[in-house]
């Protein structure tokens, strides 16, 4: 793993040209200030790879301000329940659902770090951009991350290549994580904008120590108090040693290749765009386990259980847009795609092949330059395993103030699908079970508010036939329906020096199968000190984090999966971190040290049950941008 760094840095090096970077001043500039006339502008967007529409670019962000969330845990904007460490398994404590077209064996919980066709950038630049990141941890645990980031645009080329590598020993016995996710995306598109093509790769490889969580928690806290030790976590006891050798092994790979043709008479009288998307994923998980290990209802046994599934998307489709089209900014415009998907997947420990054909369309229609109407369906025609499933949503929204994007709006969804495969049918060592569920039917309604960066929303879920791995560590169908409340508030504060972001989230559930905490939020507080003419800026400020008890899922590392229980309460603590920040141009040091309190509440720092998150660890880190 030591060598993953270097790999890093050696590709960052081979796609950078530096020199001429040193050779340029460039001024730095706020993501929401205008562009000088000195910087060579840069911006981005996120590309959804199927179901693409015309793309809304916006700039790089060069504040400060978030310098110190290295780690995507770390954002104010995401609230999680972890395993303790960065690099882990972790779920949403705001509760959110999302299904898209195709096979799902298993939802795998690392949503922040696993990379998908989604969460690809697309760079509109003048040249090139580049970033390069490093953070080194320390006290409770070490932990290296390396990040590098290149986009380049030449002769109608655009090239963009991201990688991004950790390393974290853990505090506790056999706890630790070693990472690497890395992808490269290159677009091009004729002169004449008859034929473009897009082609992309992603790699997601992680391998993990899972020790199980402690044995008990409560002699954790009690321990602690005792012995007055912040720094020596090894004494605990946890259900899996370094004897169990238990790791989970993840590897991923994901190519995509989109070819797209403009249809355009010789007078350049265009009649649309048909596009082609192909993409091939193979995913092995691998769970090894030298010991005999407790599973209430299930035979005892050692594990060594290895999962391969790959899976062969094709889909052809029209659309009135180019996928690579920017958004348009008219009054009135009528935005139409639809088209047919085939999924085929294999399932090598089983043997068994999976076979879906899909219908899919959607449309963006804009009004009086205030109404914009959206909406999307897909359907299952056939399939083996998702025959009749159904995807749709909807959405109204009214442009208060396009340009202050002052936007007030209403959105549904609606999803009638199996659940995940492993919740279905299980054949591994410890756990083995064939379930005939009926289709979950769950409905969401969204009012939202948005100003800027400011977004308030109230939520309503209905939940019917929803599935989900009990205490007894078996899958579970509710039968009766359930309804979920939410109330959401992101809120941006700033005057002069002086800034706060406050993400702030209220749930209700009327099922006990979906255990959320009542509160939960963060809070992100700054202030900003300028010397020599403002060239030098430095920023002090905490973040924190609370919600209030509530039974949380606990985690079972040899499903990979979360699971509802009902016998160790979560919450009521306060997670506070301390960072210090200093940018000079385009260089940002900052170090930070993270979760600051346990000592003074108890030792109360979970955010999963028997997973203590970690105490005292200092960072420091530098991040560096070149414009060339």
């Amino acid at each position: 793993m030591r060598t993953y760094p270097i790999y890093c840095l050696v590709v960052f090096l081979l796609f950078t040209n530096i020199k001429p970077v040193f050779a340029q001043h460039v001024h730095e500039i706020d993501s929401v200030m205008d562009m000088s006339p000195d910087h060579l502008p840069t911006s981005y967007t996120q590309i959804n790879y199927l179901q693409f529409m015309p793309l809304s670019f916006k700039p790089i962000d060069t504040e400060m301000t978030t310098t110190h969330h290295y780690d995507p845990l770390l954002k104010t904007e995401n609230i999680y329940q972890s395993l303790g460490i960065s690099g882990q398994a972790h779920q949403p404590i705001v509760f959110d659902y999302q299904k898209e077209m195709g096979f799902f064996y298993q939802t795998l919980p690392y949503p922040l770090y696993f990379k998908k066709q989604s969460d690809l950038k697309y760079y509109k630049l003048q040249t090139t951009y580049s970033r390069v990141a490093y953070t080194f941890s320390f006290l409770n645990s070490r932990e290296n991350e390396i990040l590098a980031e290149f986009a380049r645009y030449m002769r109608g080329v655009t090239v963009v290549a991201n990688i991004y590598a950790s390393q974290n020993t853990g505090s506790f016995q056999n706890q630790g994580v070693r990472k690497l996710c890395g992808d490269l995306l290159i677009h091009y598109e004729m002169p004449s904008a008859r034929y473009g093509f897009r082609a992309s790769y992603i790699i997601n490889h992680f391998n993990n120590r899972e020790n199980g969580g402690l044995i008990d928690m409560e002699d954790y806290q009690l321990r602690k108090r005792d012995i007055g030790d912040i720094t020596n976590n090894k004494v605990f006891e946890v259900r899996y040693p370094e004897s169990s050798n238990a790791s989970t092994n993840i590897m991923m790979h994901d190519f995509a290749l989109q070819n797209y043709v403009n249809l355009k008479s010789k007078n350049d009288k265009y009649f649309g765009t048909i596009t082609h998307d192909f993409q091939w994923t193979q995913s092995t998980l691998r769970y090894k386990n030298d010991l005999e290990t407790d599973f209430p209802h299930y035979n005892s046994k050692t594990t060594n259980d290895s999962t391969r599934i790959a899976t062969i998307t094709n889909a052809i489709q029209w659309s009135n847009f180019s996928p690579f089209q920017a958004a348009s900014t008219t009054s009135k415009f009528f935005h139409v795609a639809g088209g047919l998907m085939h999924d085929y997947a294999d399932l090598r420990y089983t043997n068994t092949p999976f076979t879906s054909l899909y219908l899919f369309a959607r449309t963006h229609i804009r009004l009086f330059n205030i109404m914009d109407i959206t909406a999307q369906i897909s359907y299952s025609l056939i399939s083996d395993y998702a025959n009749n499933d159904i995807a749709a949503n909807a959405g109204i929204s009214w442009a208060i103030n396009r340009e202050k994007e002052h936007t007030v709006g209403l959105n549904a969804n609606y999803y009638r699908n199996n659940p995940e495969y492993i919740m279905q049918y299980a054949s591994v060592n410890n756990f083995r079970w064939i379930n005939l569920f009926e289709k979950q039917d769950i409905v969401h309604f969204k009012a939202f508010w948005n100003y800027q960066k400011y977004n308030v929303s109230a939520s309503y879920y209905y939940l019917n036939n929803f599935v989900y791995l009990s205490e007894e560590l078996h899958p579970v169908q509710n039968e009766n329906s359930g309804n979920l409340i939410q109330v959401s508030a992101l809120i941006p504060f700033q005057h002069k020096n002086f800034g706060a972001i406050a993400n702030l989230n209220l749930q209700y559930c009327t099922k006990d199968v979906i255990n959320v905490p009542i509160f939960a939020g963060k809070l992100s507080v700054f202030y900003v000190i300028e010397l020599l003419k403002k060239r030098l800026k430095i920023q002090v400020g905490t973040d924190l984090m609370y919600n209030t008890t509530y039974y949380a899922d606990a985690y079972l590392p040899v499903l990979r999966k979360f699971y509802y229980q009902t016998s160790q309460p979560i919450g009521n603590f306060i997670f506070m971190d301390a960072n210090v920040t200093m940018s000079i141009d385009r260089i940002n040091f900052f170090a930070r040290i993270g979760n600051i309190l346990p000592p003074l509440m108890k030792y109360r720092n979970f955010t999963t049950p028997d997973y203590p998150v970690n105490a005292y660890l200092l960072s420091l880190g530098i991040t560096w941008r070149f414009f060339d």
